[in-house]
């Protein structure tokens, strides 16, 4: 977890001209309720043998707070957070993944995100350049299913519908990660 949550800061420290990002809209459902979301595809390439890129993928819930009796966020935080892979991302088949997560900037927002390094985890990062690959493929959805740790909780469902312009972009955006 501490590893994915460094992943996703290292991009923020990366800055913009290192990183590439691609947002794409979509919908997280928890139970009867719904969230407008965006899910968003990063690739921070390596730029030496000392320096490691990245590739991911996340999104925010916004007012999570209102959830949290449906949904166990904390369970994602932090170095303690839970390691299990309660992540299922599908697009052209299903992949098993972990996430992490942490409370966003603003506050408002809980992020939650899955990625790997670009050396040294190797099985992880099949998994994160499987679904990448599939997404940058061609039309069709992303869904992605967030299972909590506790009994009980409704999972968060994530729809995200992929246009042939999408899956260019996506393509484009993630080639320096997927290539390897």
């Amino acid at each position: 977890m501490l590893r994915s949550a460094l992943l996703a800061s290292c991009l923020a420290w990366s800055g913009a001209a290192l990183a590439t990002e691609v947002k794409l809209p979509g919908k997280a459902a928890i139970g009867p309720e719904s969230r407008e979301i965006a899910v968003t595809f990063s690739c921070t390439p390596s730029r030496s043998r000392t320096e490691t890129g990245s590739l991911g993928l996340g999104f925010d819930i916004p007012n999570f707070e209102a959830l949290e009796k449906r949904f166990d966020f904390g369970a994602f935080e932090g170095p303690t957070g839970t390691r299990k892979p309660l992540t299922e991302i599908t697009v052209a088949q299903s992949v098993r993944l972990s996430a992490n997560g942490s409370i966003a900037i603003d506050g408002t927002s809980f992020t939650l995100g899955t990625g790997a390094s670009l050396s040294g985890e190797a099985a992880e990062l099949k998994r994160v350049r499987a679904v990448a690959a599939s997404v940058g493929a061609g039309p069709g959805t992303l869904r992605w299913r967030q299972e909590s740790p506790r009994k009980g909780d409704d999972p968060i469902v994530v729809t995200v519908p992929i246009s042939t312009s999408d899956a260019d972009r996506l393509k484009a955006a993630l080639a320096p990660c997927l290539k390897g």
